[in-house]
């Protein structure tokens, strides 16, 4: 790489999660200083638990890196008590702030790793250590801080506090679980077939046979202003990612959605039973309030 360091890289099939054990074997009989990985894979709409990658790296004696930029304030997620030692996520998401920033928290570990570093980091961004001096006692200065976006993610924080993190954990739940109910009612499948292994953010949805990807993101746009990203790389032209996130993740935007994907997959010749996907996410809402009213 670019650092000189040597990554190994341990893959798994496109919609499932990479398994720990899969992690552990490559790194055993290894020097492994830090294990990485994404809480919320976007490109697939895959989230993968944290805890067996906690067993993993202790086992191994490396740091804990995780990406939560597509799961933060939308997947629960406990820094401290899944003892994470490097955990950054981005602004815009799920926080549905501006973007421009990235939260990020470091353990003592880590913290005591950058200390004792023999080299200095290669790259002034990246270097942690001079960022803790900054933030630290002794407040030296290294960078001018964006106040405007400052100022934009404490109310953003603000609303989520507001709301309550469990709560906005179960209403992303929620939305997701309606999204999924609908389009399976038009008959459409998913690239996750494990519900364990869905990102509440970004559902992965197959694109039928026949079907027209770019048309159909472009009539969604055009005519009903909602915007779906397609895929990329060994699943492009095959999936369309929905994303239902922060703000976004709502009871209306999902009724919305749904009855929009109904007329554009008509509009290509494509059968879908009438109200299918709007009738099914329905059901799929009074469940969980009736569920909900019982544990009353």
């Amino acid at each position: 790489t670019r650092a000189s360091s040597k990554v190994i890289k341990v893959e798994a099939p496109y919609g499932k999660p990479v398994d720990a054990e899969d992690v552990r074997r490559a790194g055993k009989g290894k020097k492994i200083n830090i294990i990485g990985f994404a809480h919320g894979e976007t490109s697939t709409g895959v989230v993968t638990g944290i805890d067996p990658y906690r067993k993993v790296a202790d086992e191994l004696g490396a740091l804990l890196i995780v990406d939560t930029v597509a799961s933060l304030a939308a997947v629960p997620l406990d820094v401290d008590r899944q003892r994470i030692d490097i955990c950054f996520s981005g602004s815009q998401k799920a926080i549905s702030a501006p973007p421009g920033m990235s939260p990020i928290t470091v353990s003592p570990a880590a913290e005591e790793v950058f200390r004792k570093r023999k080299t200095k980091v290669q790259s002034w961004y990246f270097d942690l250590t001079t960022a803790m001096n900054y933030w630290g006692k002794d407040r030296l200065y290294h960078h001018t801080p964006p106040i405007s976006l400052i100022f934009a993610l404490r109310e953003a924080m603000r609303l989520v506090a507001e709301e309550g993190l469990e709560a906005r954990w179960e209403r992303h739940r929620v939305n997701q679980l309606a999204l999924i109910a609908g389009i399976e009612a038009m008959g459409l499948d998913l690239l996750v077939k494990n519900p364990a292994d869905r990102l509440p953010t970004v559902t992965a949805v197959m694109i039928p046979s026949g079907i027209d990807d770019v048309k159909v993101r472009n009539q969604l746009l055009d005519e009903f202003n909602i915007e779906i990203a397609g895929g990329f790389g060994a699943v492009k032209g095959k999936i369309w990612r929905v994303g239902l996130m922060g703000y976004c993740s709502q009871k209306p935007f999902v009724l919305l959605f749904l009855a929009a994907v109904e007329k554009c997959l008509l509009d290509q010749g494509f059968r879908v039973p009438s109200g299918a996907g709007v009738g099914a996410a329905i059901r799929s809402y009074s469940q969980v309030e009736t569920a909900a009213a019982v544990s009353r």
